[in-house]
């Protein structure tokens, strides 16, 4: 089932006007290019790290342990001893880079000659070269560029990352198209990504789920950022709103690992959930950045919601995969 407009919306640009992003909300109501319109929401995405439920330590370490097995150990340096601890000059690209963080991960390892990344907003790009520049880093090579426009060199790459960015695509087959051409026989694409209903058409039972376990927090913790009111139920987003907000956000989702799975041998493929705590945690989820014993014991109790709801059949909405060229002997 699929909504074009819910009471959520109205719900959300209340709190936006609430919190006094005014400014953004107008900005998105003026006529512009799609292409300025997504640019604009990773630029707020940016701007509001606390608010966003995958900024929670307490979820990163739940996400490390099941993609790597270890909470303390994230999948960057997973990928490199499984996969490169043997090889080296290696070539990774990153379309859809944001601020740089995930690439700088790769660039401490002695393995990369070279790290290519790409970005459609030039704000972003901005503070990731700073950051690289800071660190140290002079095989990073940042650009802004639109991934359609892109020239993927072909037999280039040993990898090619997609983390976050892929659910941001609407030409996927042309795109997978053109990293299978672009990766060298022995390379490899990974993901770290949402690949759950496209533009978030959540279904009835992970609402109706997620509802529920929105009404055990206690209402402190259930407080919207900059606000002291209570986040009391939860929404499926109109279509027509998240097409205003990001026409890009999660437009093909559903169908990111059919596409995969066409031009790609899965090498390894994790899930590690999202159903639930993406849902519940929307504008809530500042109030669980520092870790204390009660946010902890809420945390874990969304947890076993979330895996329970996944056992019972639900396809995890996010997944982190490894996958390599088919026809293509690459794995050492």
């Amino acid at each position: 089932m699929k909504t074009l407009i819910s009471r959520g919306d109205f719900v959300d640009i209340y709190y936006k006007f609430y919190q006094s992003d005014l400014t953004k909300i107008f900005s998105r109501l003026i006529p512009s290019t799609s292409k300025k319109r997504v640019t604009k929401s990773w630029d707020a995405v940016t701007q509001n790290t606390n608010k966003n439920w995958w900024a929670i330590p307490y979820i990163q370490k739940r996400w490390n342990k099941l993609i790597t097995g270890d909470e303390e150990i994230e999948y960057s340096e997973y990928l490199i001893k499984k996969y490169f601890s043997r090889r080296k000059n290696l070539v990774l690209l990153s379309p859809g880079c944001g601020t740089g963080s995930k690439e700088l991960k790769f660039a401490i390892f002695d393995y990369f000659k070279l790290i290519e990344a790409f970005d459609l907003s030039s704000e972003r790009i901005a503070i990731a070269i700073r950051n690289a520049k800071e660190n140290g880093f002079s095989n990073i090579i940042y650009s802004v560029s639109d991934i359609m426009a892109f020239n993927f060199e072909v037999n280039k790459y040993d990898v090619v990352l997609f983390d976050s960015s892929l659910h941001h695509v609407r030409e996927l087959e042309f795109i997978l198209s053109k990293v299978y051409n672009s990766l060298k026989d022995d390379g490899l694409l990974v993901i770290n990504e949402y690949v759950g209903h496209s533009r978030f058409q959540w279904s009835k039972e992970q609402l109706n789920v997620s509802n529920v376990a929105l009404k055990l927090l206690p209402d402190d913790y259930r407080k919207r950022w900059k606000s002291s009111r209570i986040k009391s139920k939860i929404y499926r987003p109109g279509i027509l709103r998240m097409i205003i907000s990001d026409p890009s956000e999660s437009i093909r989702s559903q169908d990111i690992l059919k596409e995969i799975y066409k031009k790609f041998n899965t090498v390894e493929e994790k899930s590690f959930g999202g159903n639930i705590l993406h849902l519940i945690l929307k504008d809530i989820s500042h109030n669980f950045i520092e870790s204390s014993d009660e946010s902890i014991r809420l945390l874990n109790q969304l947890f076993k919601t979330e895996d329970e709801f996944i056992a019972n059949g639900n396809k995890s909405d996010f997944v982190f995969g490894v996958y390599s060229k088919k026809n293509s002997s690459n794995i050492d």
